[in-house]
């Protein structure tokens, strides 16, 4: 669970960084995507898949450095 916590949680260690915690469902069905894709029947296109993770990485990214300057800094 500390691995959790330090994933999901600002510089100070105790309260919730909220561009974290909302990129969980982001990554997790991005992860998710090309197996249901093939469990359908479906082909999956790589370069595109490439681009979706580049997309979503990038986004998560900036999610959590707008956001980083306004969560509590540790000791404060």
């Amino acid at each position: 669970m500390k691995l959790v916590r330090d994933l999901l949680t600002g510089p100070d260690g105790v309260t919730w960084a909220i561009g974290r915690v909302a990129s969980v469902p982001t990554l997790f069905s991005g992860l998710g995507l090309p197996f249901v894709a093939l469990a359908q029947g479906q082909t999956l296109d790589f370069s595109a898949l490439g681009v979706f993770y580049g997309g979503v990485a990038g986004g998560v990214a900036a999610l959590i450095g707008l956001t980083n300057h306004t969560e509590p800094k540790e000791g404060s």
